[in-house]
């Protein structure tokens, strides 16, 4: 019996995964080499430092659109967001209209909460710099790939990968709790995170806070926390009590055919 589950539960997430991780990891990586290949970070960086006329430094860095609005209101919308979902939660305990949504909003509260985590994670442990500390853009390190070693002596950024726009994507998740609870209106909930982690993505390179890849990251750690977690919370469950009945029934019949005549 244990074999079967295990095998059933395999089963399950082999096929979950083909086109919700692996298809989207392949197409992330292959953006990734590309940037790297063409040194594209550094390219859009400067074609964006140019454009806005920057010598020795970003002149939007402090601008009210980017600065007050995208980041700084735009930081205080994802926890007006995050506070919402945690207040449906509590009225799930006491609303028999919300209840049946308690579950999906639990997964949506840890979804975001790991995406962010994650983020914050990577910064700690990665070399990155952003675009304004930069030698090129009048800063004062040097800009080194995610995958190529410092040399020894130099100081290590922590701009890696895009925090201000994790906080944008880690809302896709609202793409499966939508899948779950209405279908027909998914695609729009992978719209509003995929957009609003885009916006947020947006108005950090112009301010120089973050190089093209940085949000990219983001959005794919997003993408998987979102997705594995979807199949832990709904998913892999479904698959045990299903497995779990099937066992169930079998054997109940076969107690009850057991002391039958054999013809």
């Amino acid at each position: 019996m244990g074999n079967y589950l295990k095998d059933y539960v395999r089963m399950t997430f082999i096929d979950f995964a083909k086109g919700h991780l692996i298809a989207p990891l392949l197409v992330f990586a292959a953006i990734i080499i590309g940037l790297e290949w063409t040194h594209a970070d550094m390219k859009v960086a400067t074609l964006l430092f140019h454009w806005q006329g920057g010598v020795d430094s970003w002149p939007l860095r402090g601008h009210w659109l980017t600065e007050n609005v995208l980041h700084v209101a735009g930081h205080n919308f994802v926890i007006l967001l995050a506070v919402s979902v945690v207040v449906g939660i509590a009225f799930s305990f006491r609303s028999d209209r919300v209840k049946p949504y308690r579950k999906g909003l639990i997964y949506l509260f840890c979804s975001v909460l790991a995406s962010v985590l994650l983020v914050r994670i990577g910064k700690s442990v990665t070399h990155m710099t952003c675009p304004w500390d930069v030698i090129e853009f009048g800063g004062h390190m040097l800009h080194s790939s995610l995958f190529a070693r410092l040399p020894q002596g130099t100081e290590f950024g922590q701009c890696f990968p895009g925090g201000h726009a994790s906080g944008g994507f880690a809302w896709v998740a609202l793409y499966y709790v939508l899948r779950e609870y209405r279908p027909h209106l998914a695609k729009f909930g992978l719209i509003f995170g995929v957009g609003l982690g885009l916006v947020f993505g947006v108005g950090q390179e112009l301010r120089g806070a973050h190089f093209l890849s940085h949000d990219l990251w983001s959005l794919a750690i997003a993408w998987t926390s979102a997705s594995l977690l979807y199949y832990g919370f709904f998913l892999r469950p479904a698959g045990l009590k299903k497995a779990k009945f099937a066992d169930v029934s079998q054997r109940v019949n076969v107690k009850s055919t057991a002391g039958l005549p054999q013809k």
